[in-house]
C-alpha cells in the first residue's frame, strides 16, 4: 500500500509569494513577447490565471512588476555566481566568471531593462527606485568580489565597489551590442569573457605580486 505523501501547508505568507511568483513568470513571458507598452495588466494576469487586481496588490503598478522581474533575474545571477566552485588559478577563475556570465545572460529581456531605465530618465519617483536597485547590485556583487579575493588571497588595487560597477557597465554594452546586431552576436558574447578576464587582470594583484 503506497503511503500518501504529505502536501505543503501553505501559509498566507506561502501562497503570496506563490502569487507573486506566478505572476513574475507570466510578465517575464508576455514582457519579452509584446513589450512593456504592448503588454497589459490584464494580459499578464491571465497569463499566470489570475485577475489584475492581483497585480495591484502585489506590486502597485505596472514600472513595479517590470522592476521586480528585473530583480528576480539578478537574484538568480547572484545564486549562480555565489555557488560557483573556487580555484586557486585567478585568470582562470576571471574567464569562468565570464563564460558564467554569458550563461546567466537573458537578451530576451533586454528590452525590458532599457525601457525601465527610459522610464526611470522620465520619472522621479521610478528613477529614486531603479537608483536604489543598481546600489543595491552593485553592493551584493562587491561582497562577491571581497569574498572571493580575501578566500584566494588576492590583494584589489581600486575598491571591490568600483571593479563590480566597471564590469557591470562594460558587460552590459556588449549585451546590448549583441542584442541589435545577430551576425556579430556571438563574438559580442565570447568578449563579455573577455572583459572579466581584461578588468580583474588589471585591477588585482596576485599573491606573487603578477
Amino acid at each position: 500500500m503506497m503511503q500518501a505523501v504529505p502536501s505543503e501547508k501553505l501559509t498566507p505568507e506561502r501562497r503570496r509569494q506563490l502569487t507573486r511568483d506566478a505572476l513574475l513568470d507570466a510578465a517575464e513571458v508576455v514582457f519579452a513577447q509584446k513589450g512593456v507598452n504592448g503588454a497589459s495588466m490584464e494580459e499578464i494576469a491571465g497569463e499566470a490565471g489570475f485577475t489584475r487586481g492581483a497585480i495591484y496588490s502585489n506590486f502597485g503598478s505596472k514600472d513595479e512588476l517590470m522592476l521586480a522581474v528585473m530583480e528576480r533575474f539578478f537574484d538568480r545571477q547572484f545564486e549562480r555566481f555565489s555557488g560557483a566552485p573556487r580555484t586557486g588559478d585567478f585568470m582562470t577563475s576571471a574567464h569562468d566568471a565570464g563564460v558564467l556570465f554569458r550563461e546567466t545572460v537573458n537578451l530576451a529581456l533586454l528590452p525590458l531593462e532599457l525601457e525601465l531605465r527610459l522610464t526611470a530618465l522620465r520619472n522621479p519617483a521610478a528613477r529614486r527606485r531603479l537608483a536604489a536597485s543598481d546600489r543595491e547590485f552593485g553592493e551584493r556583487a562587491a561582497q562577491l568580489v571581497e569574498q572571493y579575493t580575501t578566500e584566494q588571497g588576492f590583494r584589489l588595487k581600486i575598491p571591490a565597489r568600483d571593479l563590480a560597477d566597471i564590469g557591470r557597465a562594460a558587460s552590459i554594452g556588449l549585451v546590448q551590442y549583441a542584442a541589435v546586431d545577430e551576425e556579430e552576436a556571438e563574438r559580442y558574447q565570447q568578449l563579455m569573457e573577455t572583459v572579466f578576464v581584461l578588468i580583474a587582470a588589471a585591477a588585482v594583484e596576485t599573491p606573487d605580486g603578477d
